[in-house]
């Protein structure tokens, strides 16, 4: 009896142990809002066992990119279940997808004054843990448009805490696009952490050069008076 009770006591630790050590995406933004995006995770459990990934996105299109063989990807309800390969170990894999909804304008409601200027855009993400595998590193790294640059940072939650060395936000460069990375640890089932941002042209737009030559020369016609010269 006490033979067969030490396996299934086994069983019983090394169910729902699995974690997330590392889970990074980066995301690749287009001019309409959409963006490509690669997930890269390393990922340990036991074997055969299955792990739900949350996925912060309105995402679609999921594609195992790469992985150790025998290891299998597959859609689910707000992300992706990973069914590990038959053994024991940390597995690093990688899958791509679509998202919507990234980079938008600001949504007005009826009723209500435009907080930011018509040109800008919002590059907003929520990530929140709704599974049962702690993260025990989080980040995302999103690259503007061509074209864009960010001007503020509006929100980066959660506040840092006092043992945290790496900003919750860090803007950078890659490849002449400026890029927002967000950072988090310990996110256990329920854990969160968000960032927005406002992004504007870098180049003034033709339409406001336009508008601004259309008023000086308003100006001028109606209150030439003013700039008369005197006799």
């Amino acid at each position: 009896m006490r033979k067969l009770l030490l396996p299934l006591l086994l069983c019983c630790l090394t169910a729902g142990a699995a974690e997330i050590q590392q889970y990074g995406t980066k995301v690749d933004l287009a001019a309409d809002g959409t963006a490509k995006a690669t997930a890269d995770v390393t990922l340990s459990g036991a074997a055969g066992e299955t792990v739900e990934i949350p996925v912060g996105f309105k995402a679609s299109g999921y594609l195992l990119a790469k992985g150790p063989q025998g290891l299998k990807l597959e859609p689910s309800a707000g992300g992706v279940k990973v069914t590990l390969p038959p053994a024991v170990g940390a597995w690093t894999f990688s899958f791509t997808f679509d998202a919507a909804g990234v980079l938008m304008p600001e949504v007005v409601r009826e009723g209500r004054k435009p907080a930011y200027p018509g040109t800008s855009r919002l590059l907003r993400h929520a990530f929140v843990n709704t599974k049962d595998a702690p993260i025990l590193d989080y980040s995302m790294e999103a690259s503007l448009p061509a074209g864009y640059r960010f001007m503020a940072i509006k929100e980066k939650l959660p506040r840092m805490g006092e043992a945290e060395v790496e900003p919750r936000v860090r803007l950078g460069k890659t490849d002449g696009r400026q890029t927002a990375r967000l950072h988090a640890s310990g996110l256990k089932q329920g854990g969160s952490a968000s960032m927005l941002l406002e992004a504007v042209p870098t180049r003034i737009s033709p339409l406001w050069l336009l508008t601004g030559l259309l008023g000086m020369v308003l100006y001028l016609i109606f209150f030439r008076d003013l700039v008369a010269a005197k006799p």
